[in-house]
């Protein structure tokens, strides 16, 4: 499948207010917003091995583990259960005097019911929408 990004133009904050943002696992669910519901399962000392399970509207749940960071610029994450699997990562990258934030995911439609329905309605779009809010609600926390 071709990877899937959302990208906010840019924030006027600093790499690292946003980094700080972002590694906060615990503090997630203060800016993330209603749907896709987000909740925090494991909290983790430096974030690696982190989890949350969000639940899109309508959706089942699926889990997200952080499996690597470079910061402060990449949380990479993989995405397991529910009816996806693959990988998501939040890039940060220098945009003037503030940052870029992007944020790219790579997955597979799990189970035969969810794959048949990915041959049909593009997961990209499905994905876009909610995760374009999610930007928002990031821009307004970094306010």
């Amino acid at each position: 499948m071709t990877p899937i990004q959302a990208v906010m133009k840019s924030s006027a904050a600093p790499a690292a207010t946003v980094w700080k943002l972002l590694a906060d696992i615990a503090g997630m669910p203060g800016w993330w917003p209603p749907n896709p519901r987000l909740r925090v399962l494991r909290v983790e000392p430096g974030i690696v091995g982190s989890e949350v399970e969000i639940t899109p509207f309508g959706g089942k749940p699926f889990r997200s583990r952080v499996v690597s960071v470079e910061e402060p610029s990449s949380i990479r994450m993989e995405y397991v259960g529910g009816f996806i699997s693959g990988r998501g990562e939040w890039r940060l990258e220098p945009a003037g005097s503030g940052t870029r934030i992007r944020y790219e995911l790579d997955v597979q439609a799990a189970g035969r019911l969810v794959a048949w329905i990915a041959r049909i309605v593009p997961l990209g779009p499905l994905h876009s929408k909610p995760m374009q809010e999610v930007l928002r609600r990031l821009r307004a926390a970094l306010s």
